[in-house]
């Protein structure tokens, strides 16, 4: 039985200031003001070559653009009361606190002969001060501006999972490992930049499932070094018939989640009742009940918590067969057929754009009420267009795509 804690601190991430530093474009960065120019590249008034003044000048608005709205010459920032708030600021919270982690564990080992080790444990680990973006004038406190986005210290994390493993080492020629892990993540903001609290003055309305959360993982890997034959002693011999291996790895785990924010909806029935899973050429895959989500009633935000539904799952077995060919003492060619799902299961994707999540608003009465349902159109709200590797822009050689076989050869020395 084995144990351990540890506190660490981390280093503060300089992305979210650097995504909000002030740009130098000078005034053609200026989308607002008496004089605003919006930077923008395209030639909309015909001139044939670009010009600021002259685009301003020949637009019956005054600008390039009809939507940009000017303030008077004498209001610079545009902060009197009725002009277009344009203005937005990025703010640091001034208690703003270093990052640290507290992480945990507890490990029960067992020998199982000489050769096998069985061992169980439990993971944990808690994230504390950790930054979190919230717009503290999501409530018109400060309506001479636009957004005021702030960067704070507050936000918390927290993973906890039951590890399993069996493994050996050269039992009968087999080397390698069998793992499961059953675990939960949670926080309120999984991303350190690009996305803010829907509540900015209450953390705890985002508290939920991680955008990593995977409750159920399956893991095996093996390497099978087949014994060599005794007889094949002869030069040619030796080569052919011995230094074959075959190695395996699986990988099987449940889906994450499919949204790293609020979906805005009410659930109002099981989201999987009704959904068939079964795979429609052209379509999709229908993943979820469209009818057990519903637009909110008027004044309300949707019950819906953050990333409570998760994606489909994935599940990859992957084979090589390998032969190493002995040249000389130092020197051999190794030669391997590595082929990749060879279930051929599709991985469908999930957060990635593969997941339809666009509400599409049917009329019905339920319970007396009316309501806006996301329905059961094919192809539409809950049904799962792409594949995991296509969705992240790489089709056909990512993890998950259909089978494929490599040949490869290596030169050891």
């Amino acid at each position: 039985m084995r144990g351990g804690v540890g506190v660490y601190y981390d280093q503060i991430n300089m992305n979210p200031f650097l995504d909000n530093h002030v740009g130098s474009d000078g005034v053609e960065g200026n989308p607002f003001g008496p004089k605003p120019y919006p930077l923008y590249t395209t030639n909309v008034s015909g001139q044939t070559s670009y010009n600021w003044d002259q685009a301003m000048a020949t637009s019956p608005t005054g600008f390039i653009f009809p939507g940009i709205q000017s303030c008077a010459s004498t209001d610079r920032f545009c902060l009197a009361p009725g002009a277009p708030k344009s203005l937005a600021i990025f703010s640091v919270n001034q208690n703003f606190r270093t990052p640290y982690f507290l992480n945990y564990n507890l490990q029960i080992e067992k020998s199982l002969g000489d050769k096998v080790i069985a061992q169980v444990g439990y993971v944990g680990s808690e994230g504390r001060k950790l930054s979190i973006f919230g717009d503290i004038n999501q409530n018109g406190a400060f309506p001479q501006f636009n957004s005021v986005i702030q960067i704070s210290s507050s936000g918390t994390s927290n993973y906890n999972a039951l590890q399993a493993e069996l493994r050996t080492n050269s039992w009968h020629n087999l080397s390698g490992a069998i793992g499961y892990t059953w675990a939960h993540a949670l926080d309120q903001v999984s991303e350190y930049r690009g996305v803010t609290l829907d509540n900015a003055f209450d953390k705890h309305f985002d508290y939920g499932n991680s955008d990593f959360d995977t409750r159920h993982l399956f893991t095996i890997s093996m390497v099978y070094d087949v014994p060599k034959a005794s007889w094949a002693t002869g030069r040619w011999a030796n080569r052919l018939w011995n230094g074959w291996q075959f190695s395996t790895f699986t990988n099987f785990h449940t889906g994450q989640p499919v949204e790293d924010g609020r979906l805005g909806l009410d659930l109002i029935g099981d989201p999987y009742s009704g959904a068939n899973h079964t795979f429609v050429k052209g379509v999709g895959e229908q993943w979820w009940n469209g009818n057990a989500f519903a637009e909110p009633l008027p004044g309300t935000i949707g019950n819906l918590s953050r990333n409570k539904l998760h994606a489909p799952g994935f599940g990859s077995v992957d084979v090589s067969v390998i032969k190493n060919v002995p040249i000389t003492e130092r020197f051999k060619i190794q030669l391997r057929a590595e082929m990749f799902n060879i279930l051929n299961r599709k991985n469908l994707a999930g957060i990635f754009g593969g997941l339809n999540e666009g509400c599409g608003d049917v009329p019905t009465v339920v319970k007396g009420v009316n309501r806006l349902l996301c329905g059961n159109a094919p192809g539409g709200f809950g049904w799962v267009q792409d594949t995991i590797s296509d969705s992240q822009a790489a089709p056909g050689i990512g993890p998950g795509e259909p089978f494929q076989i490599q040949l490869a050869a290596k030169i050891i020395f």
